[in-house]
Formats: C-alpha cells, structure tokens, sequence
C-alpha cells in the first residue's frame, strides 16, 4: 500500500493530524491497533478548545465550572472558572469522535497494529500486522501518535519517554461539580492527587515518580479524602498508567514527527495532554503540509515552549515539600493570579504579554 502521509495511532493527536491532512486533499491512513480502547484518563478538556479545533460537541460529556486545590494542611480554594469551562468526556467516545471527523475528511481507517518501521531517504516503511498478516505501507511521511509506550519510538531506537506513574480507580456512588487537585507529599510526592467528575460518579487517583509505592499513596489520598465514607477496596477500575514528563527534545526524525504522549507533550505541573495532543497532530500535519518538516518545531516552540518550560520551574520548586507547596496554595488564592491562569490555562491565551505577566507572580519565590 502507498499512502502520502501514515498515522500510527488514532488518540487525539493522530486523529487531529489526520484530519487536517485529509481536509487538504492529502491520501492518509490512519493505524489504530485497538479502537474500543478506554485510556485512563481524566478526560478533561478546555471549552475553548471544541471551537478551536472544530470539534462538535456530539458526544455525552459533564461542564464544569469549578476547579478546587486544597493544601497540605487541608486548606481549601475554589475558583470559579471564567472564560470557559472544563468538558469532561469519556476517551472512549471522544477518541471515536474525532477518528469519526478524519474519516468524513478522507482518512483511511486501518485496524492494525504497527510491527516495524524503516527510515529511507524519500519515504517510510512500515510493517503492520492485520489480522495475523503482515502488509508493507510505504508513506512519503509517518507521523507517530501512539503513546507513551510508542512503538515507533521504539522501532528507531529512541529512548522511551521519561514518565510519571498514575494509580486510578473509580466509583459511581460519590459524585462533585469541581475538578478536585489535592496536595501533600505522604500521598503524592512531586504531584498531586486528584477526584474528577465522570459522567457518572468520579475518577479518583495519584501520581509517583516511581511505581512501588503508587498503591499505597493512593490508599493514603482515598483515607485523607474520604474518610470512612470509602475505601480502596470498594473502587472499580483500578488502572495504572504512565504520563510523558515533558523534556522538549523530541519532534521531527527523518520523515517522522512524533506527536502527543508519544513526544511527551503533556504540561508540566498539571499533566494536561489532551488539548496539547491535538495542537501537536496540526502542528505536524500544517508542516506536512507545507513540505517542511522542521517546521512542525518551531510552530510548537513559538506557541508553547515558553510555558512548558515555566511550569516544569514550578513543578520542581513548589511540589517539592509541603513547606512550599503551601506557598503555591497561598499565592493562587489572590485573584489576579487566579484571573491569569484562567487567561493561560483555560482560554489558551497566546499572548506573550500573559505568560510574561504569570511569571512575575512567582518570581520573587524562584529567585
């Protein structure tokens, strides 16, 4: 088979790329190795962004208006989202739904799991199994959105991605209207903890730089949380997983662009990955598009690298003890950095003026 552009992977990032590809008339074919695949994940997505990205909100999903911190000491802070709202979607039906739009736009489906991939000067290889048979596709381009276990990467001979480890469960019982984020080192050292609101019930998890001791902190959150009202052994769904920790270096090899979990484009500090995802597949396709790989890169850099970069400075200084992450909780309860972190976070303000404003709230703590 001879395809201009290959897509491996159809989560947010290959299923955007694909679409804006096929939107421009190119011949893409999309891999998708397991289509019923439920990611564990918050699925938590910007309202701005279903504009951004036309993408029609045809699927079930939960609005919510509220985002809650509490600290190492139980203080509690609720912000009021302004500007927008956060769409919790289930991935299942949100990965459908945007596989379902590349399709509409041209995109070839292909239930496959990739085998191997060559690099040669004018094109890509790749074997893929379908059904128990391997086939040959040649593409002029392949872009490689299939996670953080990518197996292109692998196939290459590029380093796994650096990644945090997750622990997260659910239960249908217990329901809130606030994306919960929770802090204290004896249940999420270097992160957080959190409960999120699902279509039906919550979501329920924590994050460790390793994974030993992931079951044992997310015990911890669920009795710090919860108290008597739920135990570990009463969740369903107890999944692990991992998420890329952003290092910046990894866009364009070849013919090869690497896009979302798979190039670990997930923000720092809060481990948002789904809006990213998507901006990295246009990214991708608009440097296809143009003929120029390494345009894919600066078009990234220019619109994100500033940030990611910030808010791994943060991460590192305010999430390491409770002393400071006590500091963080203080400094988001003062409206003006509530109000430009909405600006950032929520309504994706590109505005250089805006990141330059952020950082000036922490400076003085950063110096």
């Amino acid at each position: 088979m001879r395809v201009e552009v290959l897509v491996v992977g159809g989560g947010p990032a290959g299923a955007t790329a694909a679409r804006v590809l096929s939107r421009e008339g190119r011949s893409v074919m999309l891999l998708e190795r397991d289509p019923e695949q439920a990611k564990p994940c918050g699925g938590g997505i910007p309202s701005t962004a279903f504009d951004e990205l036309e993408i029609p909100l045809s699927i079930p999903y939960k609005s919510i208006g509220t985002i809650s911190l509490v600290s190492p000491s139980d203080r509690r802070l609720d912000i009021d989202l302004k500007g927008g709202s956060i769409i919790i979607v289930e991935r299942k039906d949100f990965d459908s739904l945007l596989r379902g739009l590349a399709a509409e736009a041209g995109t070839e489906i292909l239930k496959a799991r990739l085998d191997s991939v060559k690099t040669h000067g004018s094109y890509v290889e790749a074997l893929v199994n379908r059904d128990g048979r391997l086939e040959k596709i040649l593409a002029d381009y392949l872009i490689a959105a299939d996670g953080v276990n990518s197996t292109v990467r692998r196939a290459l001979s590029i380093a796994p991605c650096e990644s945090v480890y997750t622990l997260s469960c659910r239960t249908e019982r217990i329901s809130t209207q606030a994306c919960e984020f929770w802090f204290r080192s004896d249940h999420a050292p270097g992160l957080y903890s959190w409960v999120f609101p699902k279509l039906k019930g919550v979501s329920i998890g924590t994050g460790s730089l390793t994974p030993k001791e992931t079951r044992t902190f997310l015990k911890r959150f669920i009795d710090r949380r919860f108290n008597n009202e739920l135990s570990l052994n009463e969740a369903h769904s107890l999944r692990g997983y991992r998420i890329p920790y952003w290092q910046g270096n990894l866009y364009v090899k070849g013919r090869v662009l690497f896009v979302g979990d798979a190039a670990g484009q997930v923000m720092p500090f809060t481990y948002e990955g789904i809006y990213y995802a998507m901006k990295s597949g246009e990214f991708a396709a608009r440097a296809i598009l143009e003929g120029k790989p390494g345009l894919y890169k600066k078009l990234w850099k220019r619109r994100f690298h500033s940030r990611f970069r910030f808010m791994k400075t943060i991460e590192r200084f305010f999430l390491s003890d409770d002393r400071r992450m006590e500091q963080l909780f203080d400094i988001f309860r003062r409206e003006e950095v509530q109000e430009a972190s909405m600006k950032l976070w929520l309504v994706k303000d590109s505005n250089r003026g805006s990141l330059i404003r952020y950082i000036n709230f922490f400076r003085k703590f950063l110096n």
